[in-house]
C-alpha cells in the first residue's frame, strides 16, 4: 500500500463497500449496553479529535465511510494512531481469504504492540470479555484506558464471570483513582477474598479506606444466606484489625449504618470476645444460640474461640 490517506488504497479490495444493516445494528446494540453508552472506539475517535463520535461510527453508507477516513487522516494524531483505528475500522468487513484488516497492519507496518491493542478493545466492544483479555493481558502493552476496561469487566450486563477483572488487575496491575471504579472492583474483589480485599483497601488511604472497610463488612453480613456468608464471615470476624480499623467496625456495626445488617450485634459480641474487649467470655442464647442465625452456626463459632481454631459450616 503506496498511500494510507487515499480510501481506494485502504478499500482496494472494494471502494465501494458499504456496512450492512446487520452490522450496523450489531454495533448499535453494543453501544447501548456499553459503559455510559460508549463504545472503546468512541473514545478512540476522540482521542484523534473527532467530534460526535456516535454520528461517525458506525458509518450508515459507503460516503459515510470515506467521510470517516477523511476524518481520521486529517487528525493531528500520530500516523500509528490514525492507522490504528482504520485497523479497527477494516476488522468490521467479512472475512475474505486475507482479511483486509490483517493485509492494511501489514501493508503499512503496524507495530504489533498498536495490533494487539486493538485486537482487544474490538473484542470488548463486542462483548467478547474473555478473548478480548487474550490481548489486553499481553506484557508488551502499556495500559490504556485501564480503568475503563476494569469498569465494564465489573459491570458490563453481558459480563459474568468475576474473574476476569481479578486476572486483569493482576496481570496488568493498572492504576484504579476513580472512586466509582474502585467500588466496582472492591466489590468483586471482596467476594473473591475477604482477606485480599481487606488488605487492598488498607492501601487505599484515606477516606477511601474507611469507606472500603466498612463496604467489606456490608458486603459480607447482607450477603446471600448460606455457608458462603458463613465463611465469610468468619473470615472477617479474624481479620487483624489495626486499632483505628476496630473503632471503624465497632462504630459502624453497634450505631452506624450496619448496625441493622444481619447478624450484626452477634458478629460485634464475637469479635469483642476474641479480642477480650468484653471481658469475660459468656455465651448468651441470643449470640451462640442452638440454631444457625441466618446461614451462621454461632454455636460452633463459640466453640471454635474457646478452641482456638475456626470451623464454617
Amino acid at each position: 500500500m503506496e498511500n494510507y490517506e487515499v480510501f481506494e488504497e485502504v478499500l482496494a479490495f472494494d471502494p465501494l463497500f458499504a456496512y450492512s444493516e446487520q452490522t450496523i445494528n450489531k454495533i448499535l446494540k453494543c453501544r447501548t449496553r456499553s459503559m455510559e453508552n460508549e463504545l472503546f472506539m468512541d473514545r478512540l475517535l476522540k482521542t484523534l479529535g473527532l467530534d460526535k463520535p456516535h454520528e461517525l461510527y458506525p458509518p450508515r453508507s459507503n460516503q459515510d465511510l470515506r467521510d470517516l477516513h477523511q476524518q481520521i487522516i486529517e487528525s493531528p494524531s500520530p500516523d500509528h494512531h490514525k492507522q490504528s483505528v482504520l485497523y479497527y475500522i477494516l476488522k468490521d468487513i467479512p472475512d475474505k481469504d486475507v482479511h483486509p484488516a490483517s493485509a492494511f497492519a501489514e501493508a503499512v507496518f503496524l507495530p504489533e504492540r498498536y495490533r494487539i491493542f486493538m485486537d482487544g478493545i474490538y473484542h470488548l466492544d463486542r462483548a467478547q470479555f474473555a478473548k478480548a483479555l487474550d490481548y489486553l493481558t499481553e506484557p508488551v502493552l502499556i495500559p490504556t484506558f485501564p480503568e475503563e476496561i476494569m469498569y465494564t469487566l465489573c459491570t458490563h450486563p453481558e459480563q459474568r464471570d468475576e474473574q476476569l477483572p481479578l486476572v486483569y488487575y493482576y496481570t496488568v496491575s493498572p492504576a484504579i483513582t476513580s472512586p466509582k471504579v474502585v467500588a466496582a472492583f472492591f466489590t468483586i474483589l471482596a467476594k473473591a477474598s475477604v482477606a485480599e480485599a481487606f488488605f487492598w483497601a488498607r492501601k487505599q488511604g484515606e477516606p477511601s479506606h474507611r469507606l472500603l472497610f466498612e463496604q467489606l463488612v456490608n458486603n459480607v453480613l447482607d450477603g446471600p444466606e448460606g455457608d458462603d456468608r458463613a465463611r465469610k464471615s468468619v473470615e472477617l470476624i479474624y481479620l487483624p484489625f489495626s486499632g483505628e480499623e476496630e473503632a471503624w467496625f465497632d462504630a459502624y456495626l453497634g450505631q452506624g449504618r450496619g448496625k441493622n445488617l444481619p447478624d450484626a450485634e452477634d458478629t460485634l459480641s464475637v469479635r469483642r470476645t476474641m479480642t477480650s474487649r468484653s471481658g469475660a467470655v459468656a455465651y448468651s442464647d441470643k449470640a451462640f444460640g442452638a440454631n444457625s442465625s441466618d446461614g451462621m452456626d454461632w454455636t460452633s463459632l463459640g466453640g471454635s474461640v474457646e478452641g482456638g481454631s475456626v470451623m464454617a459450616r
